[in-house]
């Protein structure tokens, strides 16, 4: 009994939600942007095709066990580019617009003009 008065109260709320205009539910604390913009770190920036192309450069030069006969040395330059370097150069707007669509907008405004028809704020 107590399970169907929860899935009462759940959609309860999500019909307050809706009509409300909460359709999605906004982050409110600062650990949540934080997680999202973590979670966009390996999405911030793509990598071209002449820096794909210097990657695999590095990778045959690497594998040429005459002039490596240890092993890869550019094996951490790699990863540091394919990681690290990859997000140190990001457009720091990709950020700014991430944390900007995060923040709670209020609905637009509907305005009737003296005809009836519907007027568009342009907000």
């Amino acid at each position: 009994m107590e399970q169907q008065q929860q899935k009462t109260l759940k959609s309860a709320n999500t019909v307050q939600d809706i009509l409300g205009d909460n359709l999605f539910q906004q982050p409110v604390h600062v650990s949540d942007v934080k997680q999202v913009l973590e979670s966009m770190r390996d999405v911030a920036q793509n990598i071209s095709q002449d820096q794909l192309r210097a990657i695999v450069f590095l990778k045959q030069m690497g594998e040429n066990k005459t002039i490596h006969p240890n092993g890869n040395p550019y094996e951490t330059l790699i990863n540091a580019i394919l990681t690290d370097y990859k997000v140190a150069v990001a457009n720091p707007a990709f950020y700014l617009d991430t944390i900007e669509e995060l923040i709670p907008k209020p609905p637009k405004p509907i305005v009737f003009a003296p005809s009836g028809k519907q007027v568009s704020t342009g907000r």
